[in-house]
């Protein structure tokens, strides 16, 4: 069959091509698509809220409102303060305080709006549905145009489709909270009770803890107390489906008997879209009521199915998700492990297995290396300890293996005992292995393992592979299982009682592993017929399998059935072992996979290290740490794999690493003998290790305006625009309103604070901030009158103690770092730059997707011009996509440059079926503005050289954000260039940051006062009069867009440049050079 007609083949419709309603929230914020409308929100720097109360991803969005879409701010305001509420609400019993990601507020919000109209107008949310999908939605070619017109039935029923590992359980919780405020605020019909519909029991009980976290009053079903579930309107019930069937039995209850008119949340909610019980017992408990369902693996349960089943789904859940974040969304983001999948298409080859699952322990033993080897993985990183795990598809269907009767887990054990006791064999595999030219072989002739294993080969010296082998073999033992005696047998043991749970263990050694399957008996016939040592033993009152997230748990590798599939949490899968297991079934598939990508991150970002945001400040690297970050699958039977495969493909995503080729690019120092001056402070002086801070200190130095008003700025009425004025006047607490408040809630909402920014030489007491709040001389309340009088003790006191803390966060914040700027502004010093600034690299490491051949080839040639002192222009891969800049005043070559998107917002390098990017430099290339600066100041500083620059040298050079320079009292602010004009013996040293200045605030940004700073603070403490610092903004924002902020002068008296104006390089030489 030809490629043609392989293209014209109709393929089944997609969850992703039919998200109607979905698609239908992105239009009220003029998109039509999730990357192009989060783009500018994904920064960690906007999650939280400001010191005023308001989410600083409300704040990004207004940017994305149009008036003719039908949200006015108004509305977003209070949809951000519900938001606000409801998370507070439940962050006041919890341990770990949760700050949303930018795709949890946006989920959030969405259902919000989509709540408000609901209770509001269903009749007109139907319409404007409707409206939607014929005028618009299928229009779209991309779309699936089956999707008939909503009735109000469709309405009731929202689905999130949600990666694992995404926080969808915490989201949950505030849904309940969104739907409970709008059906009171509406005056809705009353619920008759909430139930969490789960799969299993695990998942009820897991549930519930989090539940009682957050501080819901949760019980989970129990057939002898049914009763209980017709008590306590503010009660959360916990059911697993399976304690549901038509009629009551013995564990059992019978559905009808919840009658109708419950809010429904459906965890696992792929489940009923298989067409099983679920559905049934679903739509009967929702009858009149309202559901939720949330599920990472909607997309592959449906596309399991065929025909009109297939369809009818479709429709289902194309008008009810609400929201996609699904998994592609979530890699593409950064978030959790990378992975690495291999397939091995039979085990007829008895050789070749032994030595794929000897690869499998191995990369167990390597990442169990680097865990080991420094603190920081566990510690910055928040990396868990490795483990492997094993999943069969049955533990009791039997085939015959040399003449033998096994199962899919019995296979794993005689491999697990082969291991152990033929030493001799398994050091043959090991050296293979470790053989970058030999081992394991893809279809293409390369080695797999070839790049792998760096750390278990140091110390392998060419002559010695044999006893290095057998080395590490004894080092495997010793660090997998446990045990120092070569050629121990392995020991199966059933637990007597309990949960009867199997443990492995080598000869006397403590146990390395556990089974954990549904039917242990079974298993156990099964092994002792294949001659595997069991028998049943005293295990005491611990569980093996329980304990495997603590932080002393023995236990190194995990085998089990499906059984621990859904429900089952935990942080150190590194290895997966996965056999018969998800031939046909998507949401099997992506849910292990799930298991296995989660990663906690520096800073617990969800992200790994290669993805981390310039937010981020991790240091230097720990070697092997992108190792331990992969996730590595290893799968048998070929028809697994395919199935796999296809869902990532399907989903926009790798099917393996080795869609890209990596290309390195070396750079040219260019610094030589020049003699240029930075500043730093200087060595040994440490402001948390050295200063304690004494936050009433800086009482005379410290002043806060806080703005408590009303936030709506206007309200627009049919095409005009109405300005609605609020009457406020600035007010002070005073004694009798601090009196009433629970002085702990605002203590440890400091305290939080501190300790979130590390600022562990800072001392807080409450009798401190009592005495902050008692001299109110530092700061402005702007509030309305009625706001500060005595109506109502709980929502009164509330909004006092609310403005009390934000008071104090904001007194604290600027106190902390005018004093730390103060400080470290007398130990600065003028040094020269060096070969070993941070600043300089090596190399660039370029991947390039396979398919983009010419631009490979681009690279290289590239590549073959530095090494041979031939780059001597700006040399173009991808047009001016992706380029290399050459300007010989900077100093090292190239600047790598890329151009994203175009002047309509779309993506140019990314995969237009994937959004895959086709490209990923590191580090990160130049953008848009700082590309123009660079060649902006090459051509000034060519056509100038002569007359304005006359006797003048210039340099440039790019300031890694988190790496280079940065300055602590401008909001850890790193201007993005450091350019140098000498003149004679004098320096000017000016750091200058080409950026868009709408989300500043105003002119006295920290950002834009930095050349203030420079000046009065930093500057004088120097001792050196041949150095002047200085800072501008170069503004790729129009003036137009910031005119309130004041007059053009005032721009640049501020220093603030723009870009769009002709002689702005005119403007910034003559301002440096005055």
């Amino acid at each position: 069959m030809s490629l043609q007609e392989r293209n014209n083949i109709k393929k089944p419709a997609k969850l992703q091509e039919s998200l109607v309603l979905f698609k239908f929230f992105l239009s009220l914020f003029g998109c039509k698509d999730f990357e192009a409308f989060s783009r500018d929100l994904k920064d960690p720097a906007l999650e939280g809220v400001n010191d005023e109360g308001v989410s600083y991803l409300h704040i990004a969005l207004k940017q994305h409102l149009y008036t003719d879409h039908g949200i006015s701010e108004q509305q977003m305001m209070e949809y951000d303060q519900n938001i606000i509420h409801h998370t507070r609400e439940i962050n006041e019993h919890r341990n770990d305080k949760i700050q949303w990601k930018y795709y949890q507020y946006l989920a959030l919000l969405f259902t919000e709006i989509y709540l408000d109209r609901y209770f509001s107008d269903k009749e007109k949310l139907l319409r404007d549905i409707n409206d939607f999908l014929v005028n618009d939605f299928n229009l779209r070619p991309e779309a699936w145009h089956g999707i008939t017109q909503f009735t109000e039935d469709d309405l009731n029923k929202l689905a999130f489709w949600c990666a694992t590992g995404s926080g969808k359980t915490l989201m949950l919780h505030i849904n309940i909270k969104q739907y409970l405020y709008y059906a009171k605020k509406y005056k809705a019909r009353k619920l008759n009770r909430i139930i969490i519909l789960t799969p299993n029991e695990g998942l009820s009980n897991q549930h519930y803890k989090e539940l009682e976290e957050s501080g819901f009053h949760a019980e989970i079903f129990i057939k002898d107390h049914r009763s209980q579930l017709f008590n306590g309107e503010n009660v959360i019930y916990l059911i697993d489906v399976n304690k549901l069937a038509v009629s009551d039995g013995d564990k059992t209850v019978a559905v009808d008997s919840f009658e109708g008119n419950n809010l429904v949340l459906v965890d696992e909610g792929h489940r009923g879209s298989g067409g099983d019980v679920w559905k049934l017992y679903r739509n009967k408990l929702t009858q009149k009521g309202f559901s939720f369902e949330y599920s990472a693996t909607f997309g592959q349960a449906i596309a399991a199915q065929n025909g009109n089943k297939r369809e009818m789904l479709l429709q289902e859940y194309g008008k009810a998700t609400l929201f996609d974040y699904s998994y592609r969304y979530f890699y593409n983001d950064g978030y959790g492990k990378d992975y690495r999948i291999m397939n091995m298409a039979s085990w007829d080859d008895e050789e070749l297995f032994n030595m794929y699952l000897t690869a499998y322990l191995l990369c167990l033993y390597e990442q169990t290396l680097v865990y080991q080897a420094t603190p920081l993985i566990r510690t910055r990183f928040l990396i868990a300890k490795p483990l492997g795990i094993f999943v069969g598809g049955s533990v009791k269907a039997v085939r015959t293996d040399n003449k033998r009767k096994v199962s899919d887990v019995v296979q794993i054990l005689l491999f697990l005992q082969n291991f152990v006791e033929n030493p001799r064999e398994f050091c043959g595999y090991i050296k293979r292995l470790l053989n970058p030219n030999d081992g394991i072989k893809n279809v293409r002739g390369y080695s797999l393992f070839a790049n792998s294993f760096q750390m278990t080969k140091q110390g392998l010296h060419a002559g010695e592979e044999d006893a290095f082998a057998e080395t590490t073999y004894k080092k495997m033992l010793e660090t997998i299982f446990h045990s120092g005696i070569v050629g121990a047998h392995l020991h199966i043991d059933k637990q007597k009682g309990g949960d009867e749970e199997i443990g492995l263990r080598i000869g006397n050694s403590d146990y390395f592993g556990v089974i954990n399957v549904g039917d242990s008996a079974s298993l156990l016939s099964l092994c002792e017929k294949n001659g595997l040592l069991c028998e049943t033993k005293e295990f005491g009152n611990i569980s093996l399998f329980n304990e495997i997230n603590n932080e002393d748990s023995g236990i190194n590798i995990l085998i089990g059935s499906k059984k621990f599939n859904e429900g089952w949490s935990s942080w150190r899968v590194s290895v997966m072992g996965l056999m018969n297991v998800g031939k046909s079934e998507g949401s099997e598939i992506i849910q292990l996979f799930g298991r296995g990508v989660r990663l906690k991150g520096f800073q617990y970002s969800l992200k790994r290290s290669t993805k981390l945001d310039t937010s981020f400040s991790p240091g230097k690297l720990p070697k092997g740490l992108r190792e331990i970050e992969t996730l590595n699958v290893f799968g048998v039977r070929a028809d697994y794999m395919d199935a796999f495969r296809k869902y990532l493909e399907d989903d926009g995503l790798p099917a393996n690493e080795e869609v890209y080729e990596t290309i390195n690019i070396p750079t040219t120092n260019l610094l030589g003998t020049s003699k240029l001056k930075i500043v730093r402070l200087k060595q040994g002086y440490d402001f948390k290790k050295q200063v304690v801070v004494h936050p009433l200190e800086m009482l005379d130095q410290t002043y806060v305006k806080l703005d408590w008003t009303p936030k709506v700025e206007s309200i627009y009425s049919v095409g005009s625009r109405v300005e609605t004025a609020v009457l406020t006047h600035t007010e002070k607490l005073k004694e009798q309103h601090l009196k009433l408040l629970n002085w702990n809630r605002i203590f440890f909402a400091l305290q939080q604070m501190k300790n979130e920014r590390s600022w562990y030489n800072m001392e807080l007491s409450m009798d401190m901030l009592k005495a902050l709040m008692l001299n109110p001389k530092w700061y402005e309340l702007s509030i309305q009158q009625a706001d500060m009088e005595f109506h109502d003790f709980g929502h009164d006191v509330n909004r006092w103690e609310e403005i009390t803390i934000a008071l104090l966060r904001a007194y604290i914040d600027k106190a902390y770092k005018l004093l730390k700027g103060k400080w470290e502004a007398k130990y600065m010093e003028s040094v020269y730059i060096d070969a070993n600034d941070p600043n300089f690299f090596e190399q660039y490491a370029v991947e390039v997707r396979k398919d983009q051949e010419e631009w490979i080839e681009k690279l290289k040639e590239l590549r073959e011009q530095i090494l041979s002192g031939n780059f001597d222009s700006d040399f173009q891969i991808y047009g001016n996509w992706i380029q290399a800049v050459h300007f010989d005043r900077h100093l090292y070559l190239p600047l790598l440059s890329l151009r994203d998107t175009d002047s309509t917002g779309k993506k140019i390098l990314r995969d237009e079926n994937t959004n895959e990017p086709l490209i990923k430099i590191s580090p990160v290339a130049l953008n848009v503005g700082e590309t123009t600066f660079v060649k902006d100041v090459r051509e000034y500083f060519f056509n100038h050289k002569c007359d304005k620059l006359s006797g003048k040298e210039i340099y440039l050079l790019r300031n890694e954000s988190r790496k280079g320079i940065g300055f602590f009292e401008a909001n850890n602010f790193y201007p993005d260039f450091i350019l140098w004009v000498n003149d004679g013996r004098l320096q000017h040293v000016t750091f200058i940051d080409p950026k868009g200045i709408r989300n500043l605030k105003g002119l006295n940004d920290p950002k834009i006062q930095l050349y203030n700073l420079l000046k009065d603070e930093i500057q004088p403490t120097l001792n050196d009069d041949s150095i002047i610092l200085d800072s501008y903004i170069i503004s790729n924002t129009d003036y137009e867009d910031v005119s309130f902020w004041g007059t053009k002068p005032e721009f640049t008296d501020s220093h603030v440049i723009f870009q769009s104006d002709s002689n702005y390089l005119d403007v910034l030489f003559k301002s440096i050079l005055a």
